[in-house]
C-alpha cells in the first residue's frame, strides 16, 4: 500500500492542507482543500475547522483514505512549542484561545491517532521552497515571508540552520533584529504599510492588497510606499546578503505578490555587491505544506531512534513496585505500613479517579515524564467517552535564556560543581500575565493542567501531585530525558546536577511545601507504566504516623572512580554486575526517598515531604534551630579493593555560609564499619608543614600531572574495625583503600574540596574537578603533629554498663554539633528520646526489633540505618541474636 504524508497549513484566516507523495515527495494536486476559520473563535471552533478540513482532503478522487497516511505535518506561526505541539501564542489577537494548550494531543484525536509533528511556519514554506520551488537546487539560501510578520529562515543544503555563527542570526531570525526605531518586524510586515498609509489622511486601507491595486492605477503616494518599503528592505538586508553569501533570496507571504513594484529595485542594488538571485516563490500557500509534510517524513524517520533510547543511565535496578518479604538481610527497599486499601495502582485505576472531576491540576517534580502521562491517560480517558482538553503551564514559562540570565548569580560561573542557594521561588519562572491566560475550555468534559509549578495558574480545581526520586530523577538526566527546570540547553551532567542542587530543587522544595496541605493526589512517577498514588489524607497522616514511630529512608547507591566491593556483595537487593559501588546514600534528606506500603504496594515520595509536614515531631529540640534541614548525614564509602578518597576538606560554617548560602557546614566522622588488610585514613598535617610550600606542591601536581608525595605532608594512620576518625572543618583528610566507612556527618554533602586525586579520571574518562583554592582557603594548618590524635581520633568510654547493655561515648569534635553514642547489646534496652532525634545503625550482629510507645514494631538489619524522631519519646530495642555480638551507634544533635 502507498503512502502519504499529511501537511496542513495554519494561517491567520484559513487553514489549508493536501496529501503529498511519499516518494516523490510532491503535493498531490486533486487533494489540495481549504477552509476559512476564525482565529480569535473558542479553542473547539479551531478543531472544528481542522476536522472538517481533514474529512475535505480524505474525500478524494484519488480515493486516498486516512489509513494510507504515515504522519502529519503541520506548519504553525509563532511562538509554539514545535517539539511537543504546545501552543504559546499569545497577545496577536489570533488563536490566544489555544495558549496553554496541547494542540498536538488534540490533533492526534481527529486523525486517529497517527504521528503529528510542527515546523514554524517560515521553515515549512522554506523547505516546501527547497524541495519544489524557487530555492530548489541551491546549496545556500534565504527565504523571508512578507505578510502579517516578517519570517526568515536560513537553508543549507535543505537544512534549517539556526545556531548563531557565519552570518545567521540566532534561530534564524531576522525579526527581531533593532532597526531604526524599532525592530524589523516593524517594518517588514502588513502592519508598516497600513501605519504608514493611514498617516497620509486618505481613506483608510486594511491590506497590503489594496495599497497595490492603487498603485497598479499609477497612484503616486502608493508608490512611494513601495519604493521606501524597497529602501528599507535594501538597507536592512544588503550586510545580511553579505555576510551569508547566498545563492538564493526567496521572497513570498503576501507582500511579495507586490513585488513588481519594488523587485527590480531590490534586484539592482544586490546584484551590486554579489551575485545572490532574487527570486519570488513559486509555490505561494502550498509551499508551507509540502514543507510541513516533509518535516513529518523526516522526524517519523528519527521517531524509531528516540523511541529505542533509554531512559534512565544506571546499572542500578529501578525499584520494585510491590514488597519483597526480606526479613533477615539488608532491605534496600524499606518500607512505612499505612494499612489496606491505601495506594492504588495504574493508569485505569487513576483514570477512574480523574473522571470525577471537572478540572484537575496536576503538578510535580523536575524530570516527570508529562507528555508520557498526557498519552497514556488521554487513552484511558478516551475509552470511558471523555473529551479532554490538556494544558500545559510550560508555555507561560520564560524562555530558557530569560531563565539563564535570572539564574546566573546562582550558578558559580565556569565553575563545575559549586553555586550559591538562590533566594528565588518557582513563581519567578513564569510570566505570570501569561499564567492568567491558560483557561479550561468549558465545552471539554475534562480539563487538565500539567507541568511543574501547574498550580500556580490558580485553576480552582483538585491538585495532583506527581513526585520523582532524585535518584531516578539523575538517572533520567543522564540519559538525556531529563534536564533543569525551564532549560533548553543540553549541558554536561555535572552543571545539570549543580543548577539541580543550588536552584531547581530550592525552589520545586519551597513550592511543594506550600502546597502539601492541598494536595488531594500524590503519585510516584519513577515507573511511567505503572503509577501508584494515594491520596493527600492518606500521605498526611502516614507522614505524622512516621513522625512518632520510627523509619527508615530509602537507600540508593552510586558507583565512583574509587568505589569497592563491599556493598555490592554483602548486600541484598542490587545489581551485583556492577564494576564498583562507591557510596549507599542512607540518609539523607535532600536526595533519599521514603517508601509507604500498602497490600505489598510500595509508593515512593521525598524525604523532605517528612520535613515539611511534621519537622517538629521528627526534631524535637532542635526543630526550629534545623527545620527542614533535617540535621545529620549517615552514608557508605566504600574502598575495599578499590582507591583512595581524594585528598580533601571540607569549608568552615563562614565560608560555606557567604559563597554557597549554606546555613551550616559540612563537618564529618569515620566510623570504620569493616576494614581489611591494615588499611590507612589520612588525617591531619605532620608538623612544620608549611601553607605556601603544600599550595605549591598542589598546583605542580596538577599542572604537571605528577604525584604528589601524600606522605611528606599527610599524617596517616592504620584503621581499625569500630574506629572513629573525627574530621570538623578545614581538617585534611581521606579514606584509604579497603575501608568501609560509615560517614557521620552534618546534612550538606557536596561541598568536597578535593585537592589531591591520585591523577586519575572519573568514570565519564574526564578529569575528576580539582578545587585548590577553595581548600587552601578553609584548611586548618594547626590541625597537625601530636594534636591530630587527641584531636581527631575519638577516644570512647563506658557511661553505662549493665547485664542488658554497655553504653559508650564516641566523643566528637567541639565543631561537631552531633554526638555519637554505641551500645553493645546483650538483651534489650529501653530508650527515651528527651525531646532528640534519634540515627541509629545495626554496626554489628545480625538483627534487632524496635518497639515504640506508640506501637510500632520493626526490624531492623545489619548496615540498616533507621531513624526514631523525638516525638516518639520512648522505645525499646531487642536483640534478635543474644548469641551474636550486637553493636549498634546512635546520633544525635548535641
Amino acid at each position: 500500500m502507498k503512502f502519504y504524508y499529511l501537511g496542513v497549513d495554519i494561517g491567520g484566516s484559513h487553514i489549508s492542507g493536501a496529501l503529498v507523495d511519499s516518494e516523490t515527495g510532491l503535493l498531490v494536486a486533486d487533494t489540495y482543500q481549504k477552509t476559512l476559520l476564525d482565529s480569535n473563535g473558542p479553542c473547539h471552533s479551531f478543531f472544528t475547522g481542522f476536522e472538517n478540513l481533514i474529512e475535505k482532503i480524505i474525500d478524494n478522487p484519488s480515493n486516498i483514505t486516512l489509513a494510507q497516511i504515515g504522519a502529519v505535518g503541520i506548519s504553525m506561526p509563532g511562538p509554539f512549542n514545535y517539539k511537543d505541539g504546545i501552543s504559546e501564542i499569545n497577545g496577536v489577537k489570533k488563536y490566544d484561545s489555544l495558549f496553554g494548550l496541547n494542540v498536538k494531543q488534540e490533533i492526534k484525536k481527529i486523525v486517529n491517532n497517527i504521528p503529528v509533528y510542527f515546523l514554524n511556519d517560515a521553515e515549512s514554506f522554506a523547505m516546501g521552497e527547497y524541495k519544489a520551488g524557487a530555492a530548489m537546487y541551491n546549496s545556500r539560501s534565504i527565504v523571508l515571508t512578507l505578510g502579517t510578520g516578517f519570517g526568515s529562515t536560513y537553508l543549507i543544503n535543505g537544512s534549517v540552520q539556526s545556531k548563531e555563527k557565519n552570518g545567521i542570526p540566532t534561530n534564524g531570525y531576522l525579526y527581531n533584529i533593532p532597526f531604526k526605531n524599532g525592530i524589523a518586524d516593524d517594518y517588514f510586515s502588513t502592519r508598516w504599510f497600513v501605519e504608514k498609509w493611514n498617516q497620509l489622511n486618505r481613506e483608510k486601507v486594511h491590506t497590503v492588497k489594496e495599497i497595490t491595486t492603487l498603485a497598479d492605477n499609477n497612484d503616486s503616494d502608493a508608490l512611494i510606499l513601495f519604493d521606501e518599503f524597497a529602501e528599507n528592505f535594501i538597507e536592512f538586508m544588503t550586510p545580511r546578503i553579505s555576510d551569508f553569501q547566498p545563492e538564493s533570496l526567496v521572497l513570498g507571504g503576501g507582500i511579495a505578490k507586490a513585488s513588481h513594484h519594488f523587485l527590480d529595485k531590490i534586484t539592482k542594488k544586490v546584484q551590486e555587491i554579489n551575485e545572490t538571485k532574487i527570486q519570488i516563490c513559486k509555490l505561494w500557500d502550498k509551499a508551507a505544506i509540502t514543507g510541513a509534510a516533509l518535516n513529518a517524513s523526516n522526524s517519523l524517520k528519527n521517531q524509531d531512534l528516540e523511541q529505542n533510547k533509554e531512559w534512565r543511565k544506571t546499572q542500578q535496578y529501578l525499584a520494585p513496585e510491590k514488597k519483597v518479604n526480606n526479613e533477615v538481610t539488608y532491605d534496600a527497599y524499606p518500607s512505612f505500613p499505612l494499612g489496606e486499601n491505601k495506594i492504588k495502582a495504574g493508569t485505569e485505576e487513576f483514570a477512574k479517579w480523574i473522571e470525577q472531576h471537572k478540572t484537575i491540576i496536576i503538578d510535580g517534580y523536575v524530570g516527570v515524564f508529562w507528555h508520557h502521562l498526557v498519552e497514556n491517560l488521554e487513552k484511558e480517558l478516551k475509552k470511558r467517552g471523555k473529551t479532554v482538553r490538556w494544558f500545559h503551564v510550560d508555555a507561560a514559562m520564560k524562555s530558557s535564556d530569560e531563565l539563564d540570565q535570572m539564574l546566573e548569580p546562582y550558578l558559580g560561573g565556569d565553575d563545575p560543581l559549586f553555586g550559591k542557594i538562590t533566594d528565588k521561588n518557582l513563581i519567578d519562572w513564569f510570566d505570570t500575565e501569561k499564567l492568567k491566560l491558560i483557561k479550561p475550555d468549558t465545552s471539554a468534559d475534562i480539563n487538565i493542567l500539567v507541568g511543574c509549578g501547574a498550580s500556580l495558574a490558580q485553576w480552582q480545581a483538585p491538585i495532583v501531585y506527581f513526585d520523582l526520586p532524585k535518584n531516578e530523577l539523575q538517572f533520567r538526566a543522564r540519559a538525556g530525558m531529563a534536564t533543569n527546570l525551564g532549560s533548553k540547553n543540553k549541558i554536561d551532567n555535572r552543571r545539570t546536577y549543580k543548577r539541580f542542587y543550588f536552584v531547581d530543587w530550592v525552589v520545586l522544595n519551597k513550592h511543594k511545601n506550600e502546597i502539601l496541605p492541598f494536595i488531594d493526589l500524590v503519585v510516584d512517577e519513577q515507573r511511567p507504566d505503572n503509577y501508584l498514588f494515594m491520596t493527600g489524607d492518606s500521605l498526611r497522616s502516614g507522614l505524622s504516623q512516621m513522625a512518632k514511630n520510627v523509619f527508615r529512608p530509602r537507600p540508593w547507591f552510586e558507583p565512583g572512580a574509587w568505589g569497592g566491593s563491599w556493598m555490592k556483595e554483602q548486600m541484598e537487593g542490587l545489581n551485583k554486575e556492577v564494576e564498583n559501588l562507591a557510596w549507599s546514600f542512607e540518609l539523607m534528606v535532600l536526595e533519599n526517598g521514603i517508601m509507604f506500603e500498602s497490600d505489598q504496594y510500595l509508593l515512593e515520595v521525598s524525604f523532605d515531604f517528612l520535613m515539611f509536614n511534621n519537622y517538629q515531631e521528627v526534631l524535637g529540640d532542635c526543630a526550629e534551630k534545623f527545620k527542614y534541614d533535617f540535621p545529620i548525614r549517615f552514608d557508605f564509602l566504600d574502598t575495599f579493593d578499590g582507591g583512595n578518597l581524594s585528598i580533601q576538606c571540607h569549608p568552615t560554617p563562614e565560608y560555606i555560609k557567604e559563597n554557597f548560602g549554606m546555613p551550616f557546614t559540612q563537618d564529618e566522622t569515620y566510623y570504620i564499619l569493616d576494614c581489611k588488610n591494615d588499611p590507612l585514613v589520612y588525617l591531619g598535617f605532620h608538623e612544620g608543614v608549611k601553607p605556601e610550600e603544600f599550595h605549591q606542591a598542589l598546583i605542580e601536581s596538577q599542572k604537571q600531572v605528577k604525584e604528589l608525595d601524600v606522605d611528606k605532608y599527610i599524617q596517616k594512620f592504620t584503621a581499625k574495625k569500630h574506629d572513629l576518625f573525627l574530621i570538623p572543618n578545614g581538617t585534611i583528610h581521606a579514606s584509604g583503600s579497603n575501608n568501609l566507612v560509615l560517614e557521620i556527618s552534618s546534612a550538606p554533602y557536596i561541598f568536597t574540596f578535593k585537592m589531591y586525586d591520585w591523577l586519575r579520571l572519573d568514570l565519564d574518562g574526564k578529569p575528576r574537578p580539582i578545587n585548590i583554592e577553595h581548600g587552601m582557603k578553609n584548611l586548618n594548618f594547626e590541625r597537625k603533629g601530636n594534636r591530630v590524635v587527641p584531636e581527631l581520633i575519638s577516644a570512647p568510654y563506658v557511661i553505662a554498663q549493665k547485664e542488658e547493655y554497655t553504653l559508650e561515648h564516641l566523643p566528637t569534635h567541639p565543631e561537631h554539633f552531633y554526638d555519637v553514642h554505641r551500645y553493645t547489646l546483650n538483651d534489650k534496652i529501653h530508650i527515651s528520646t528527651n525531646n532528640k532525634c534519634h540515627v541509629w545503625m545495626l554496626i554489628e550482629g545480625t538483627s534487632v526489633i524496635i518497639e515504640t510507645k506508640n506501637g510500632i514494631r520493626q526490624r531492623f538489619n545489619y548496615a540498616e540505618t533507621f531513624v526514631v524522631p523525638a516525638s516518639a519519646d520512648s522505645y525499646t530495642i531487642y536483640n534478635e541474636n543474644p548469641n551474636d555480638k550486637t553493636l549498634l551507634i546512635k546520633a544525635f544533635v548535641k
